[in-house]
């Protein structure tokens, strides 16, 4: 009971803030066209969620993990919500001007595909205002689904390390941002040694200091397509929302990085966008969110075929599973 109060509360809370900037940003939504696929009723989403969460409560049933329920942390991303309602209008503008590359000059240096504002943000990925807010604006996009879907991450995580004989593995973050998924990591397994890799400088410290209170922690400004990493140095790594933000030719060498620096043996977990046909009915979501925010690669992620792609850095698909609006890939790098 207290699980289920506390999420349909995170739902209220951070649903009413998604509807508020619908609201606010009501005429980017008149613009649309019509998508090719139908959007999925209320339901159908509701049914969506609920089907999230209830697999949530059975990783905690079964001690994958704690019940997920951080109060402190809670309010201090609750605290951004005045914040957040501020930004919209800001982005609504950006979007009207299609200024998607206004941070174009602070990222002087950074791979070309990064010099832009994705979802028209503010700042981009490139300032400790945007770092500050990343948080709630995920959790505000997904109606407060966003940590639930984070989570199942850790699933097939969690199997490899109980289910191999690995001394002091090493897990890597590939796009770690502001660390969530980390500090969520560390809080089940503290003496795990942990590897955030991410090109914003402002999110990295954002992550270190949620982070402070854990040892074994290494942070890299560096892109995913070049780690500065040894060979096979690395257990497992894991990718959470990244890899549609990546142009096609840079996914495919992401994906080489990654198998590069894996163990014989390891495991690579990619959590992000479902793509089409893996939930008919959210077919249409696909159609319009890179319409609506500023995705240029999303649209050709969401048609990517995941088994092959991988399969060119030598790796293979072991499982793969469905979180709401995210998939779960498990890929493994084959033991000599």
């Amino acid at each position: 009971m207290t699980y289920a109060a506390a999420q349909a509360a995170r739902v209220a809370f951070y649903g009413a803030h998604y509807v508020a900037a619908r609201v606010l940003a009501r005429e980017m939504f008149a613009g649309i066209e019509r998508p090719p696929h139908p959007l999925p009723s209320l339901s159908e989403t509701l049914a969506a969620m609920r089907e999230l969460f209830a697999q949530d409560w059975e990783n905690v049933e079964r001690g994958l993990y704690p019940m997920p329920l951080n109060i402190a942390t809670e309010l201090r991303c609750a605290m951004e919500s005045g914040r957040f309602l501020m930004d919209v209008p800001r982005v609504v503008q950006r979007r009207q001007r299609k200024a998607h590359d206004e941070v174009r000059d602070r990222a002087a240096g950074l791979p070309h595909y990064y010099q832009q504002n994705f979802h028209f943000q503010t700042d981009g990925y490139l300032s400790d205002r945007s770092a500050q807010l990343y948080d709630f604006q995920v959790e505000a996009l997904f109606a407060g689904t966003g940590d639930a879907m984070r989570r199942r991450a850790y699933v097939p995580l969690a199997r490899f390390f109980d289910e191999t004989e690995v001394d002091n593995p090493v897990l890597l973050d590939v796009g770690s941002g502001t660390g969530g998924f980390l500090s969520f990591v560390k809080s089940v397994r503290p003496q795990l040694k942990t590897v955030a890799l991410d090109l914003s400088e402002p999110y990295l410290e954002r992550a270190r200091k949620s982070l402070s209170r854990y040892a074994n922690l290494e942070f890299l400004a560096a892109p995913a397509e070049a780690m500065p990493l040894p060979d096979a140095t690395v257990d497992a790594a894991v990718s959470i929302f990244l890899f549609h933000e990546l142009p096609p030719k840079v996914r495919e060498a992401v994906a080489k990085e990654i198998a590069r620096v894996l163990k014989p043996g390891g495991v690579f977990v990619l959590a992000d966008t479902i793509q089409y046909g893996d939930v008919p009915e959210f077919d249409g979501l696909l159609d319009v969110f890179p319409e609506l925010l500023h995705e240029p690669y999303y649209s050709s992620y969401a048609k990517t075929h995941l088994d092959a792609l991988f399969a060119a850095a030598g790796l293979k698909r072991i499982s793969s599973d469905i979180a709401y609006l995210t998939k779960i890939a498990t890929f493994e790098r084959p033991a000599r």
